[in-house]
């Protein structure tokens, strides 16, 4: 990975919340300097015992949570005298140990928001259900009866008539806890209670597409009872241990599946919550978690307990119908029916005003773009109907002005997208009108019935018009895989634009994969009801609900734009989506619950090339009545060939491309041995091997490619399903290489000397600064001091203080990730023991921007809280490089090692640790 730090990022350098190893504020008034971790204890041990053991090791110790369960035993604690190695090493009963993170607060992107007098949406024809074989299952019976479904979110509003309108036993929303309270944690204490009322609207939004229901709008699985887990109060974030403690309340509760749309940057599926999801599932709970909503950011930025192994993570696509104001047509007098408009600014409020059609030809491509003819009827006192495309809509409504019109209705075409109509022409009022209706007036008009068209009528509905970009993946949509090279996500879900529930009974447009989370956790509770739960099925409930889910994918087309948003229409060249943005694609929820094919597999992580992983094999179940023939096939995907040089104000940065720069995909295919045709009886299951080679044709191994696609299994059932692949065309150890430049102290522009004296007074800023910004993702990163002259061949790793030389780590000021380059420690308004400790894990890739690269600052304190004491020492800055052994030196991108003197005797201001702390020795 690159690591680089210059001067110019000291005026770059910007502050990403999602980038700082400890997030602020802390929960409880604790004191300055304390370090958050979650600490994982034996299964089985007296949790209370290792409790006293941490406070009598660490006084200064607080413990925060306590978890007990059979999935997941231990703390989260605050320390100032600990790191993740050393808390592990001092607790008796420790396993092993992640610094706590926070979770940012749920942000989908807002669309328009409709009261509860303008009532429900869906009519008749509005529904995302037709298009993933939900609507199928609904006739077929299915509601998710019987089905348990925990949401961890901003709470649920459960008084909403969609949801049940009540709260607790024999109500939609049967349960749930207030894990956070209505005040302003986590800036505050937590404020637990036990109503989990949303107020906040995106756990409401959530529930109305699971399990809403009224006369015209059905959730995805609307006879599901939920449980509500509110884990957010007023202020912005949760921290991961109230996250943990929700999975853990849910998995208790009996719930069947738990849905969380949340998350943060991430891309390691080790980190605390991850690991939790990834155990609820081998206990038998099905998992989904959003994918995040930072596709424009590129490939490699996956979200965090989305990232857990056999956790769902869920990818956004566009619906194929987007809610739309109503407007009813009356034909011949007495034929009504209703369709779907946009206004190009305030809503339509005639009544009963005639149409007439400027062409009687619903596939003329130039409608209105000319004079209408001299002798056209005048259109005074009726409406313009005019067809979409071959000119401007002011064009448009220039000729009918001319005609009289002071009312322009255009219907749109079938491959037009559906966006409110712009023009600058405010002579007549403008409108856009679905292909349905439009066709359908120009068609009446032309058998010479009468067509009169009311706006003014208030349908207690919104209704459903067709979506040009649907099935396309939202540009949202944040990108895998994961840095150890695993497959996230895993599928694909209508997220862009999606009506539902809001507070106090409203209803509003919303689009994330928020919204694609809990239509597969309502599909999973669908294949529940048909199949059993937890109680039937046991712990295999959780992986064989994820492999039915991910096999049933439907490739989508490659899409990096956001037509609807940007008007730009979309290009796919041809390719597939890749795995990497949209897991298999499109969720198909008749697969998942009828088919008698299943496949059990691990995604097929290829990996890089030198660490190819090129045999993969999937178990083949037929659990139909008679034998079945399995053909299998490859459906390659686009490929991205991610590496840009980036160049700004002179300063060179490599980095991963972001969405925007990604122009095109490429055509990159690895060879597979292909298995012949394999015959299975009923009932019987067959292992099948696949043999990837890796791929050569194409190939630009410097400019680090991401490939991906589908093996497609056909069975003469006419049952087809797929597995999904992914990997690098490159070595990420020869490609990711370490370049550094100098580490930064004392006052702008001053030169770099080895001798720190640790005065923390703003005109003489006497400690170290480091920037750095990564390529790729770090497992590891280490700011380590060893005794003068020692040497890298004397790494032993994890190093153990007063062992082979070791002194202790450094820490770092936990601010400057949000500060200006231009800001140093000032002790008026800064706590020089508000501290987190080095070594820090799983660290997430810089931005595409330099502005958002690391920032540290080495004020003297040492990782067990002591400060360092004047002498000779060594210090090793050093990030693990990708996939490489830790134990081996060589396996460390090291910043030149400088042998560095401390002379606290020139500080001319007053410089110690936190209170009761000893100084190093």
């Amino acid at each position: 990975m690159h690591l680089v730090r210059g001067l110019v990022l000291l005026a770059l350098a910007g502050a990403s919340a999602a980038l700082r190893p400890r997030a602020e504020p802390v929960e409880e008034s604790s004191p300055g300097g304390s370090k958050t971790f979650i600490v994982e204890l034996t299964k089985g041990c007296d949790v209370e015992s290792a409790r006293q053991e941490l406070q009598r090791r660490a006084p200064g110790s607080k413990v925060r949570k306590t978890f007990e369960s059979d999935v997941f035993t231990g703390l989260s604690v605050e320390t100032t005298d600990h790191n993740v190695e050393s808390i592990v090493r001092g607790l008796g009963d420790a396993v092993r140990a992640w610094p706590m993170r926070m979770v940012p607060n749920p942000a989908p992107i807002v669309g328009r928001s409709f009261t509860a007098e303008e009532g429900p949406a869906a009519a008749a024809n509005y529904s995302l259900h037709k298009y993933t074989g939900v609507e199928h299952l609904h006739r077929a019976g299915l509601s998710g009866k019987g089905v348990t479904v925990a949401i961890v979110d901003t709470g649920v509003d459960y008084s909403h008539p969609a949801l049940g309108g009540c709260f607790g036993q024999g109500c939609k929303v049967a349960g749930g806890y207030d894990l956070a309270g209505d005040g302003d944690y986590p800036v505050g204490p937590r404020q637990p209670d036990e109503d989990p009322r949303d107020r906040k609207g995106h756990g409401t939004h959530v529930a109305g597409i699971l399990a809403g229901k009224t006369d015209s709008f059905v959730g995805v699985a609307p006879g599901a009872t939920l449980l509500a887990y509110k884990v957010f109060g007023s202020g912005d974030g949760a921290f991961e241990d109230i996250l943990i403690d929700a999975f853990l309340m849910a998995y208790k509760d009996g719930a069947d599946v738990i849905t969380a749309s949340i998350g943060g940057v991430g891309g390691w599926s080790d980190n605390a919550w991850a690991e939790v999801a990834s155990r609820l599932v081998d206990a038998g709970v099905v998992v989904t978690i959003s994918a995040s909503n930072a596709g424009q950011t590129g490939p490699f930025f996956a979200s965090t307990g989305a990232s857990g192994k056999n956790v769902i993570s869920i990818a956004s696509a566009e619906g194929g119908d987007l809610a739309a104001e109503p407007f009813v047509v009356t034909i011949g007098g007495t034929n009504e029916s209703t369709f779907g408009y946009v206004p190009s600014n305030a809503a339509w409020n005639i009544t009963t005003m005639p149409v007439v059609p400027t062409s009687l030809n619903t596939s003329v491509t130039d409608d209105a773009c000319s004079p209408l003819p001299a002798d056209f009827p005048s259109l005074d006192g009726a409406v313009a109907l005019i067809r979409r495309g071959g000119c401007d809509y002011a064009v448009k409504q220039r000729n009918a002005e001319a005609a009289g019109a002071r009312f322009v209705l255009v219907y749109n075409t079938p491959t037009s997208l559906w966006a409110a109509p712009f023009s600058s022409n405010t002579n007549s009022s403008l409108a856009l009108v679905d292909v349905p209706g439009g066709e359908a007036m120009v068609r009446a008009y032309a058998a010479n019935q009468t067509v009169t068209v009311d706006f003014s009528r208030k349908p207690s509905h919104k209704v459903g018009v067709f979506n040009a970009a649907g099935g396309l993946p939202n540009a949202f949509t944040s990108w895998g895989p994961l840095f150890d090279m695993q497959a996230k996500p895993d599928v694909a879900a209508p997220g862009g634009n999606i009506f539902s529930t809001s507070l106090d009974g409203g209803w509003e447009v919303l689009s994330g994969t928020s919204m694609a989370t809990p239509y597969v956790a309502g599909v999973a509770a669908l294949y529940i009801e048909r199949h059993g739960g937890r109680t039937l099925h046991g712990a295999a409930l959780g992986r064989a609900v994820h492999r039915r889910i991910v096999s049933s994918g439907a490739a989508l087309p490659w899409s990096t734009t956001d037509p609807l948003r940007t008007g730009v229409p979309n290009n796919d060249f041809g390719f597939f989506a890749p795995p990497a943005q949209v897991g298999s694609g499109m969720v198909n929820a008749t697969k998942v619950v009828e088919y008698g094919t299943t496949i059990d597999f691990e995604p097929f992580a290829l990996n890089d090339t030198a660490n190819f992983q090129g045999r993969h094999e999937i178990s083949l179940t037929n659990g139909g009545d008679a034998a079945v023939t399995y053909r299998f096939s490859l459906q390659p995907a686009g490929a991205v060939e991610m590496l840009q040089p980036f160049n700004q104000f002179g300063f060179r940065s490599r980095r991963i491309k972001d969405l925007e720069s990604i122009a095109r995909p490429v055509h990159i295919v690895p060879e597979v041995a292909m298995p012949d045709p394999v015959v299975v009886a009923p009932g019987e299951t067959k292992k099948v091997v696949f043999d990837f080679s890796r791929p050569t044709v194409g190939v630009n191994e410097t400019a680090m490619p991401l490939y991906g696609g589908k093996v497609l299994v056909t069975g003469d059932n006419a049952e087809a399903l797929s597995v999904p692949y992914v990997g690098v065309a490159f070595s990420l150890a020869e490609q990711i290489n370490p370049a550094w430049k100098s580490i930064e102290f004392g006052q702008w522009g001053t030169p770099p000397t080895k001798t720190w004296t640790f005065d923390l007074n703003t005109t003489v800023r006497g400690y170290p600064v480091m920037f750095a910004s990564f390529e790729f993702g770090i497992s590891e990163l280490r700011w380590d001091i060893f005794e003068a002259n020692w040497t890298e061949d004397r790494w032993s790793y994890p190093p153990v203080e007063g062992e082979n030389g070791f002194v202790g780590s450094a820490t770092s000021y936990s601010q400057p990730g949000r500060l200006s380059p231009f800001i140093y420690f000032d002790s008026a308004t800064m706590q020089a023991n508000d501290t987190f400790s080095f070594p820090l894990v799983d660290l997430v890739r810089s931005y595409p921007f330099i502005t958002d690269s690391y920032q540290f600052w080495w004020l003297g304190a040492m990782a067990d809280g002591s400060q360092i004491k004047s002498g000779q020492y060594t210090m090793r800055f050093a990030a693990l490089r990708p996939l490489m052994d830790p134990t081996n030196s060589e396996s460390w991108a090291v910043w030149p090692v400088p042998q560095i003197s401390v002379n606290r005797a020139l500080s001319n201001a007053t410089t110690q640790g936190p209170s009761g702390n000893s100084t190093r020795k």
